[in-house]
């Protein structure tokens, strides 16, 4: 997942407090951290994992809440197959033909593809904040590691290290 609310001209409300209760605007500050955008982008693109249950289970740990990852993935995958990719994948189709179509209206669906996308995103999230509390809190980087067993991807020092960074942007929000 890459969140659009900050990139390429797609405005958002404005940003609330960083400790208000919605998921979404966790999100929003969240990804606005230091190498957060790029660190989830490895972290999708190189292990595979779902951006948006990484974010649920940080938010999760700063709610000082339990939750069941395999539910977390299982329903974050699912609407990312469903939704998210789909809508990704037209995005980037737009950009990638200026010479089939006519640019301008072309970019003007990108943008509009982008918000859906964007709203597609917003719909994982609040989704994931919808599962039951479930066993014991756990800390940031706990809860990203249970995320990651989920996801059935194994922990190097490189994995470990990227994992470490997305926790502490969350605990230094």
């Amino acid at each position: 997942m890459k969140l659009l609310a900050l990139k390429d001209g797609v405005k958002m409300s404005g940003l609330s407090d960083p400790y208000a209760s919605s998921i979404w605007d966790f999100a929003l500050v969240w990804y606005q951290g230091a190498d957060v955008e790029a660190d989830c982008l490895v972290a999708q693109e190189t292990y595979g994992l779902d951006v948006t249950a990484l974010i649920f289970a940080l938010y999760r740990a700063r709610l000082g809440q339990g939750f069941d990852a395999g539910m977390a993935v299982e329903l974050a995958r699912t609407l990312s197959a469903r939704i998210i990719e789909p809508l990704r994948a037209t995005r980037i189709a737009l950009k990638s033909m200026p010479r089939l179509v006519d640019p301008h209206t072309s970019a003007l669906l990108r943008q509009s593809v982008k918000a859906a996308e964007l709203d597609a995103e917003r719909l994982t999230l609040n989704a994931l904040a919808g599962l039951k509390l479930e066993g014991a809190a756990r800390s940031y980087e706990a809860s990203l590691l249970a995320i990651a067993s989920a996801s059935q991807v194994q922990v190097n020092s490189e994995f470990s290290a990227l994992l470490k960074r997305l926790a502490l942007a969350a605990q230094n929000m």
